[in-house]
């Protein structure tokens, strides 16, 4: 008999509630989530016109930003998601003459993937409420009159790739924490007034592509696993106070093709691996305490084009002659 099916009456109270049950749970769910829809799109407008309460520009760029519009996916830098209707997801203002500050509630705009507000005059302090946007991939907020630290909730945007800070006036310590930012490519502080050491997890970001910390006040030793990643192409720490040697892993690095560290107090005896780097372009190591003589270059396909600094009197010298022929030593000890 198990092989065996009926068919139970229809109709009845008893054999239909179960069905309208549940049609009445598919109803309720669709209208709660066309409800989430429709919240989630509020918070975003309402997180714009936050944005726009805290900003001001000279030149009136910001008019398309309305309060009675509803359509702000069309809204001038604003741009909105094609999978998720009304969700923004990019901020472009770059050079609007814009002033003010960046408030907190950018924090609610929980889709943002790309921050770009350069070359304005915003002031304040960097809003921490920055480490809520979980998905945030780019942030530039370059060349505008930032002050106060770094937040150390940018920690917490793990999906960051590019952060540019620089020309700004924020002081303090580069975050530790921003070593957890595993997908790092591109950081550029230059041009603050930062104080402390380079954090050693720096040098551990196995994606990092450009460094860019010159122009601070930054001390101590250079990470000593800086040049661990095998994408590295630029380290810029020129105008700091950093001492101790130039690491071995930087000074192998097979991707580098800049390198530029004058005006530091670092010290010791230049690496022979840069002057046979089969990568290294251009490399600025004058106006430091390096003992010894320059090294001999034994590769004739050397890259390197240019090499500045002042090299001290104890030190040779080398000159750069066509690529093809590599570097021919002209004096020294």
């Amino acid at each position: 008999m198990c092989g065996r099916k009926y068919m139970q009456p229809l109709g009845t109270l008893s054999s239909t509630l179960p069905l309208v049950l549940v049609l009445c749970s598919l109803v309720h769910a669709s209208s709660l989530g066309a409800t989430t829809l429709q919240n989630d799109s509020n918070t975003d407008l309402h997180a714009l016109r936050c944005l726009k309460l805290h900003l001001t520009s000279s030149a009136r760029l910001l008019a398309s930003w309305t309060n009675d519009s509803l359509q702000f996916c069309g809204w001038s830098g604003v741009t909105c998601s094609k999978t998720h209707a009304s969700r923004v997801v990019a901020l472009d203002l770059e050079s609007l003459e814009l002033n003010g500050q960046i408030p907190p509630c950018i924090g609610n705009l929980s889709f943002l993937t790309r921050i770009h507000i350069p070359n304005n005059q915003l002031a304040g302090q960097i809003t921490p409420e920055l480490g809520y946007l979980n998905r945030l991939r780019y942030l530039n907020l370059s060349t505008n009159h930032l002050r106060g630290t770094i937040p150390s909730t940018l920690s917490s945007c793990l999906r960051l790739q590019i952060i540019d800070l620089g020309s700004n006036s924020l002081h303090g310590e580069i975050p530790p924490t921003l070593s957890r930012c595993s997908h790092i490519q591109q950081l550029n502080l230059g041009h603050y007034m930062l104080t402390g050491g380079i954090p050693q997890g720096l040098g551990m970001l196995c994606n990092l592509s450009v460094l860019d910390l010159a122009s601070n006040s930054l001390t101590g030793d250079i990470p000593l696993s800086l040049g661990s990643s095998s994408y590295l192409h630029s380290v810029v720490l020129t105008n700091n106070s950093l001492t101790g040697p130039i690491p071995l892993h930087l000074a192998n690095s097979s991707s580098l093709q800049l390198l530029s560290l004058t005006r530091n107090s670092l010290g010791g005896e230049i690496p022979s691996a840069l002057f046979n780097s089969t990568s290294l372009q251009k490399l600025s190591l004058g106006l430091n305490n390096f003992v010894g003589s320059i090294p001999a270059s034994s590769n004739i396909d050397s890259p390197l084009q240019y090499l500045s600094g002042t090299i001290p009197p104890r030190l040779g010298l080398v000159r750069l002659i066509p690529p093809t022929r590599g570097l021919e030593r002209i004096g020294g000890d």
